[in-house]
């Protein structure tokens, strides 16, 4: 869970330099999380977990 936690905090600090989803935002979170398509298929999968009930 941490590494889904880091990964969150790199998408969001990457916005300080691309405030988009382009290919260049994807490039800077890659920089940082070269694992980034894995943590964020996670999220997508299982969001409902960090939700409240």
């Amino acid at each position: 869970m941490i590494e889904i936690l880091d990964y969150v905090v790199i998408h969001e600090l990457a916005h300080l330099r691309e405030m988009n989803h382009s290919r260049r935002f994807w490039a800077v979170v890659e920089t940082f999380c070269p694992e980034q398509k894995q943590r964020r298929r996670w999220l997508r999968r299982n969001v409902s977990l960090l939700r409240r009930p």
